[in-house]
This record gives structure tokens, sequence and C-alpha cells, in this order.
């Protein structure tokens, strides 16, 4: 495990402008943020882990001035595991915060203003907490107990949105008072999150439908089979996103799937790799005209998105996570380091960022990316944060 340090001239890059707020940078989970991808000299400016042996890390958000993990912090008994919000300066990567929420797992934060969301998941995955803090000192505003959730919270228009599993299987709305504004069943189970845009909230579903409820009343829309049916594993196991009218659904056929968000009515459908391997795809990076996905054997693709034909892919082979676009081109994990591309297929930088071999269990150490401040903000889910910038 390196151990933290700080590399001062790779902070050139750092600007004041730029926020990645939640899992997927917002609400609709699009991966895309207009802060300009480091590029030059590039290199690590800050490495930071907090607390003693943190593990299960939530993947980095960024504020005007903070980056925010929440982690459990290692205990010999894991139904004792106590979950922490860290905060660090986004430049310098001072600590400024460490607090303690409680016992369980970290699923997931997003910001709001002067408000984090934090959501945590009990020791016996039974329930869920959503905490509200204030951003400054991380004080509790309030906390609101509901069934266990599928994944990180959406905020769209100042509602925060969660999708619950297992014999609950429902969505939740709840404004940054701690009101809950509806609760709609969504006739199905979930394995990701939601996505949402002013006008609807949107979950997809293990046998490859996606449900679709009115963003105010969660009155249900319409419910539609998007991803084509495998029988080998659960149809949609990336966090579908929505981007000006459309979504974009990954599918566990290795394709990549839009439809019109009104109506759930198809608009194309591309197979990604041509093999079927069963590996999930995760979320897309949605661009005004190009998603990128990140495939394990088919490497980093980018797709038109008024065709959905591919415009090119990667020579190297990708990873499961989802890459992150910002301007001038795309941020991806492969493999033991984080590669960025421009719009086109050109290499510009790749910086070695080992990811620790747990066999069957390496499906937790996530490789996540965020771009803010003109850095790119890499978090492994050992607790590991990285700021790279570029030098002057």
């Amino acid at each position: 495990m390196p151990k933290p340090f700080t590399n001062d001239a790779y902070e050139a890059s750092y600007t004041t402008a730029g926020r990645w707020l939640m899992e997927g940078h917002d609400g609709g989970r699009t991966g895309y943020a207009a802060s300009t991808i480091p590029h030059g000299d590039v290199g690590v400016a800050w490495l930071r882990r907090p607390g003693n042996d943190p593990y299960g890390a939530t993947g980095p958000i960024v504020g005007p001035e903070r980056v925010y993990i929440a982690y459990v912090e290692s205990s010999d008994n894991s139904e004792s595991s106590e979950v922490y919000l860290a905060g660090f300066d986004a430049e310098s990567g001072e600590q400024q915060l460490d607090v303690n929420l409680e016992t369980g797992r970290a699923v997931g934060i997003s910001l709001v203003g002067e408000t984090l969301l934090t959501v945590t998941r009990g020791p016996d995955y039974k329930q869920a907490t959503l905490t509200a803090l204030a951003r400054d000192d991380g004080s509790t505003l309030w906390t609101e107990t509901i069934p266990d959730v599928t994944d990180s919270p959406a905020v769209v228009d100042r509602t925060c949105y969660l999708a619950t599993r297992d014999e609950d299987n429902a969505v939740y709305a709840y404004s940054l008072d701690g009101a809950q504004q509806w609760r709609t069943p969504i006739d199905g189970e979930s394995y990701t999150a939601t996505c949402a845009d002013s006008d609807g909230v949107y979950v997809g579903l293990t046998d490859g439908r996606i449900a679709a409820l009115d963003a105010t009343t969660g009155e249900r829309r319409w419910s539609e089979q998007i991803a084509t049916p495998d029988e080998c594993c659960p149809d949609i196991q990336g966090t579908p996103t929505v981007a000006d009218g459309r979504l974009y659904v990954p599918g566990i056929a290795e394709e990549l799937v839009a439809a019109d968000a009104t109506d759930g009515t198809v608009l194309w459908r591309t197979t990604v790799v041509d093999e079927d391997y069963g590996n999930a795809i995760p979320s897309p990076a949605v661009t005004a005209e190009t998603a990128y996905m990140n495939t394990y054997h088919g490497g980093l693709v980018a797709i038109d998105i008024s065709d959905g034909s591919i415009r090119w892919r990667s020579a190297e082979n990708g990873f499961n996570q989802p890459p992150a676009a910002g301007d001038g081109g795309v941020v991806v994990p492969q493999n033991d380091s984080v590669v960025a591309y421009e719009a086109n297929d050109s290499q510009t930088w790749d910086i070695e960022i080992t990811v620790p071999d747990i066999g069957m269990a390496g499906y937790i150490m996530n490789t996540d990316v965020a771009l803010a401040h003109g850095m790119c903000y890499v978090g492994i889910a050992d607790g590991r944060i990285y700021a790279i910038g570029n030098r002057e």
C-alpha cells in the first residue's frame, strides 16, 4: 500500500471551477463534467488514505473546496464496523473532516448546496439510513431510516431519489429537509441506482425492464423491456443514464441501448463486444455527441449517440468501472492504471494505480474517477484517493 504523499508541482492545473456532486457526476448519471482533463506533463499531486485500515469506500465526490468519501473502518467484527465521512482539501489533500456516521456499510454520498447526503447500510443488510449533514463541519441535520437500498442517491431539483431492494422494491423521494415526498413500488427487483431528470426517475430492473416514474408525484409513467434478456444473469446491472430526453441502458448482453425517456421506445441497440462473456456492463459516460463504455473484453468503446454506430475502440482492454468524460476527452480505469484519451482514440496519459488482487472478492476493489477543478480524482475501495494534475 503506497504511503500518503504530496507533489505540489502537479497542482498547477487546479482551478476553483468544476464539481462532481454524486456518483456519475449528476442526477442523470451522465458521467460528464465540464472540467478540463489534465494534459501535458501529468502526474499525481497527492495521495491520501483516511483512518487506520479503511475499506469499502465510496467513489469520491467533489464540491467547491473539498473531496469527500465515505468509508468503513476495519474491524475484527464486521457487525460492528463503523462508517465515516472524510473530507479533503481539493487542492492540497489536507484532511479537514472525519465524521463517524454509524455501524454498518457505506453506500454512497451526494452534495447539494450546503448539504451532504450520505447513505449507509445496516450490518444485517435489512435497512439503510439516509443522513443529511452540514457541508462545512459535518454536523448532523437529520436522519431517516428506510429498507435496504440498491445503491447511491440521485438528486435533481433538490429532491433525493433512492431505490430499495429485497421485499420492499420501491423508489423513495425525499426533500432536503428530510420529508418523504412519495414512495412507489416498482414491481420488480433492481440491482442499480436510480437516475433522474426534472421529468422522471428511472430504475433498471433485473428482467431488463426500465421502470419510469414521475419525478414530482411518483406516479408510474411506463415500464418497458429495454435490455435484451439473458438467462445467465440479471439483465441490467449497470445504472442507466438519462440525458437530453434519452435513456442509455447498459445490458448484460454486451450492449448499450438508447430509448426515448418519455415512453421507452427503443431508438437503437448496439452490441459493444462481439462475444457474450456474461460480464456486467457499467454505466456509460454520455456527452453531447458520444457515449463512452468501458468493457472487460472490448476496451473503451466510443458510440455515436445519434445512431448508435461505433466510432472507435481502444486497443487496450478496459475494466468494469464507468468512465468519466470531461472537456478534452475521457478518463477510464484500465486494469492497474487510469488512462486518458482524447475525443478520438489517442491516448494522452496513463497513471499506474495498483488495485489489490484479492481473488474472488476483487469486485469490491472498485476504481472510481471524478473530474473537477481541472483535476482527476481517483478513489479506490480500500480508501485511497489520488489527485492527478499537470505541471505548468
